[in-house]
């Protein structure tokens, strides 16, 4: 259709002796012609024209424009024209009215509908780079990020080098505040080649395209950002480049490029810790640039003076930005906002920065004054309402990727509160804390799962959640294939209709698939009276991002809670790092095993201070580690730098996410009618090499209990899924990668379970035995875990999970898992099974065979309990002993 418009909507808009007002009426009245008339087109092309003249008169005719577009939408659908250019534009229009009138959720609904077309036209690239503005100032960053790479795709594909620019500028923003090692990187990479071909284009006098200066000074201030950002703190280039964009700012003399560029110099002065920060910063304040920039600029003065110890200047200046952004008495430092001011605020991440800088001043305050109570309760009301906001922007989102950026925003939170509960020697406040900080979104996953087990949802709608689910799987693996832009566009709407769905949910329906409110941590007094009993013991560990901050660790007996400090985490870290790199081969020379030694020692002091020594003595410990901690063994760590006295040797060690965790997952109920169900494929699809010693240990398995024996083609998919269920042990010896870019996965005889598939397991399982490479390896998030199979396997209801840290060797394995076996045949907890085969693997073994790599893969995390199973041949053979003792003493009784 021709988008031309009447000629009496030309003389209407051009007419001079009409005002705003009177030209307004006069266009309805054409519009209710062109219907009587029978007019489609100049119907719709007046109309949309129409919306944006009342758009651009300014005179609160938003709401006009918004049900003009949407009423053209309609009759454009009803006439079946959605293949027409003017459909998209009515759509768009209708997004950008919708996206400048703040109704942010409509115009994501109404961009979508325009992404759902498939095309590539200007209207659908604009619409998708409006979808990541919306997510990026709703603080949803990963989906941001999406969109933009999205748009920047589509910007490639249509040749529109603008808007590259300006997608590979939200790709950066995204970055930064997502604030990982790999997306600081992803950022700098992405810019730095739109920076070379702009340059290019701007000194190539043949080149038609005209670069406005101010993308320059957002893409120089971008990137001189993003490596102030790194971990390696590169001064020098980001410094370059942000000159580089005070000189673009200078010359166009923009007040808002002058505050942005000045505060940006001031953060690079202050992470290099110099006074000159103070002088950016309140030349920053000069200029103005709106509320937010405002209490930016306020916060980093507030963070300066906090580094120089001139306590009053932060608190005045934190005061100041938060006041900024939400209603709170400017003038009284203590004062701080309502949780229902916090929910309706638009800057919700800048109100957690904040607070939590604003408890750090009270917290080094206190430090000052450790006999003073002035700030006590201050600093914990600071760091619950940004904990509480934290939650609340979590639980609105669906995507996992964001939820998980969002606990690792809460492990700051959690880190500070803990570091004021050790100041403040309140070890059961820290309880709480370090609790809050580890598997919670593994806790609210399988809260989600038993209300859905324990009540009858819907069929319809079961089915309806596993497709949409199982669209955004098929779809990503597609997209690891052929990282295309439809591929890319489809994957995004499978997640937003997943979205969708759960939002559409009626309330009765909803809590079955979406988490409404935070897990709730277990209570001190109920932990001390259900688990603290001799000779338990728990150690649970808290550890920095930022390597520059203390860590914390709490032990917990039945008769002492006491909270202890690990100072240097740089070298925690740095230790952690070469142990797990000695421990992943088996000792080479006598050189090796020095450098052991010494090494593990070094981490066992570090995390077995002198401190805790006397309460752990002959004692059953429980490790909760936390951050990179979940990726060593304990057991391996040696109480000497003389001798390899390893930890083993005197305790007795398993593992557990959270205790919180150990509690609730105890509440499931687990009748299993089963002994074990053991799978191994031997041979496998797809290149991987065959495992014939795994029969071994199965056949071992099967003489010691009734199992159930899946070998080859009986190993496959469809048997994991219909045998596994009912059984005692499920017991999986194949091969397995932890470290797949899209999911980690176990391989069957046919195909891989991946984790998204374990995820959809039903099993109530004591123990799943994972004797594959790394199995409790993955994906390593702050706040929450480590997104292992071994988590899977707990998501699908497994009671504990006996998985390997390093690729496994054949050999020790089977010695190791058929002894462990035969503890359990035993009676032996689950615990003492695994203790006990690796002391006995050590006894029987020296050298470089006794290395930790042969022995320490192996650990259990989760509940340690016994397992009562039906036995096969020993209890036979106890059974034929008794009878010939009875015919013994029969013929002996007769001799007489």
């Amino acid at each position: 259709m021709s988008q031309a418009t009447s000629q009496e909507f030309t003389q209407i808009k051009n007419s001079d002796s009409l005002t705003a007002a009177e030209k307004n009426n006069e266009f309805y009245k054409l519009i209710k012609k062109h219907k009587q008339q029978g007019e489609i087109d100049f119907l719709i092309n007046d109309t949309f024209e129409i919306t944006r003249w009342q758009w651009i008169q300014q005179m609160n005719w938003e709401n006009n424009a918004i049900e003009l577009c949407r009423m053209n939408v309609a009759l454009m659908d009803s006439l079946k024209m959605k293949d027409s250019i003017s459909y998209r534009r009515n759509l768009y229009g209708l997004g950008y009215y919708q996206l400048y009138s703040y109704r942010l959720e409509d115009a994501l609904v109404t961009y979508k509908q325009l992404l759902a077309l498939n095309e590539q036209d200007g209207y659908v690239l604009r619409g998708a780079h409006d979808i990541a503005e919306i997510y990026y100032i709703t603080d949803r960053y990963y989906l941001s990020r999406d969109y933009f790479k999205l748009s920047q795709k589509i910007a490639e594909n249509r040749n529109n080098f603008i808007y590259e620019i300006k997608s590979a500028l939200g790709i950066a923003q995204a970055n930064k505040l997502i604030n990982s090692p790999q997306s600081l990187e992803e950022g700098i990479n992405t810019l730095s080649e739109v920076i070379k071909k702009a340059e290019e284009m701007d000194s190539d006098p043949s080149s038609e395209l005209i670069i406005d200066l101010t993308y320059f000074h957002q893409m120089y201030i971008q990137l001189g950002n993003l490596y102030i950002d790194r971990i390696d703190y590169d001064f020098e280039n980001g410094k370059k480049h942000l000159d580089k964009a005070l000189e673009i700012a200078l010359e166009i003399d923009s007040p808002e490029l002058l505050n942005k560029t000045y505060n940006d110099l001031g953060v690079l002065y202050l992470k290099d810790e110099k006074k000159e920060a103070q002088f950016y910063l309140k030349k920053a304040l000069r200029y103005d640039a709106g509320p937010n920039m405002k209490s930016l600029v306020h916060r980093n003065l507030s963070k300066h003076n906090l580094f120089f110890k001139n306590y009053e200047e932060a608190l005045y200046h934190i005061q100041k930005s938060l006041g900024t952004l939400i209603k709170i008495d400017s003038s009284n430092s203590k004062s701080l906002p309502t949780k229902s001011d916090l929910i309706k605020s638009e800057t919700k991440f800048q109100l957690i920065s904040g607070l939590m800088h604003k408890a750090n001043i009270w917290i080094e305050l206190s430090e000052q004054n450790l006999n003073s109570k002035e700030y006590h309760n201050d600093i914990f009301k600071a760091l619950n309402l940004a904990d509480f906001l934290a939650d609340q922007i979590r639980l609105e989102n669906v995507d996992n990727r964001s939820k998980l950026f969002w606990r690792k925003t809460a492990s700051e939170i959690y880190l500070k509160a803990t570091k004021a509960s050790f100041l403040l020697n309140e070890p059961e406040r820290a309880f709480y804390y370090m609790e809050k900080n580890k598997a919670l979104l593994l806790l609210e996953d399988i809260s989600l799962k038993s209300i859905r087990n324990s009540t009858k949802v819907p069929e319809n709608i079961a089915k309806q959640e596993l497709k949409l689910n199982s669209d955004i799987t098929e779809l990503e693996r597609l997209r690891f294939k052929n990282n295309s832009d439809s591929i890319q566009r489809h994957l995004l709407l499978a997640k937003e209709n997943y979205s969708e769905f759960l939002n559409d949910l009626s309330p009765e329906y909803k809590f079955y698939f979406k988490t409404l409110e935070p897990a709730k941590v277990i209570d001190f007094n109920n932990f001390r009276k259900d688990f603290l009993k001799a000779p338990k013991v728990y150690i649970e560990y808290i550890i920095p991002e930022d390597e520059d901050d203390e860590g914390y660790g709490l032990i917990l007996t039945s008769s002492k809670t006491h909270l202890f400090e690990i100072k240097d985490c740089k070298e925690l870290k740095k230790l952690v790092i070469e142990y797990r790199n000695l421990i992943d081969t088996p000792f080479r020379d006598k050189e090796s095993i020095e450098r052991f030694k010494k090494v593990s020692n070094s981490l066992y002091q570090l995390l077995f201070p002198d401190e805790i020594k006397p309460f752990i003595k002959d004692k059953t410990l429980t490790i909760v580690p936390d951050y990179y901690l979940q990726n060593i063994p304990f057991e391996s760590l040696t109480t000497s730098d003389k001798e390899l006295s390893y930890l083993i040797y005197t305790y007795e060690i398993n593992y557990s996410y959270s205790l919180t965790f150990l509690s609730e997952n105890r509440k499931i109920e687990r009748n299993n009618a089963n002994n074990i169900v053991a799978i191994a494929p031997l041979e496998f699809p797809e290149g991987l090499t065959s495992l014939p010693n795994s029969k071994e240990e199965l056949r071992f398995i099967d003489q010691t209990f009734d199992a159930k024996i899946l070998l080859k083609e009986n190993a496959s998919k469809a048997n994991f899924f219909k045998e596994t269920n009912n059984y005692n042990v499920l017991h999986i010896a194949s091969h397995a990668n932890a470290n797949d870019s899209i999911s980690p996965w176990i391989a069957l005889y046919d195909q891989k379970v991946t984790l998204e598939d374990i995820y959809r397991l039903k099993t109530s399982a004591e123990l799943v035995v994972l004797s594959a490479c790394n199995t409790s390896l993955g994906e390593l998030h702050h706040g929450e875990g480590v997104m292992s199979l071994s988590r899977g396997f707990f998501n699908s209801g497994s009671h504990s999970v006996m998985p390997t840290l390093w690729e496994v060797n054949d050999k020790a394995t089977l010695k190791l898992v058929n002894s462990f076996y035969t503890n359990l045949s035993q009676n032996q907890d689950k615990s003492l099974a695994l203790h006990n085969a690796k002391l006995e693997y050590l006894k029987t073994n020296s050298l470089s065979n006794a290395s930790p790599y042969y022995w320490a893969s192996f650990i259990l995390i989760g509940d340690t309990g016994t397992i009562e199973m039906k036995h096969n041949f020993p209890v036979l053979y106890y059974y034929l002993l008794g009878l010939l003792c009875l015919i013994l003493v029969f013929f002996l009784f007769r001799r007489k």
